[in-house]
């Protein structure tokens, strides 16, 4: 979840009490806090050798269909940190509910070799 400092910056469903803007910018937090639980596990982000999916829930109001250019800010941040390493499957999901109303909440699935 795209918390700072422990709080949501943003609250709500994407097409109603959060824009566009808002999600994509809890999208790349989404990233960058996922990549930070990575590189404390496996000590360096070094040993990603692949981003292998993305998977993302957007809360989404009635008739709000733009899911896929709120996880673009995603692919685009992930191919940016890690160049071809980043290119990556994606499926971006539109949903009622997510927990705490956070607007968007990201699941990644890296391929890693652990002994570099």
């Amino acid at each position: 979840m795209p918390r700072v400092n422990g709080e949501l910056p943003y609250t709500g469903k994407v097409g109603a009490e959060v824009t566009i803007e808002q999600a994509r910018e809890l999208a790349e937090i989404c990233v960058l806090k996922g990549l930070s639980c990575l590189e404390a596990e496996l000590g360096s982000l070094d040993k990603v050798e692949q981003v292998l999916k993305v998977t993302g829930f957007v809360q989404s109001a009635p008739g709000f269909s733009q899911q896929p250019k709120v996880l673009d800010a995603a692919s685009e941040l992930l191919q940016a940190i890690f160049g071809e390493k980043g290119r990556h499957a994606r499926s971006a999901v539109g949903v009622a509910e997510l927990p705490g109303n956070t607007p968007v909440e990201i699941e990644f699935v890296f391929a890693v070799n652990a002994n570099k």
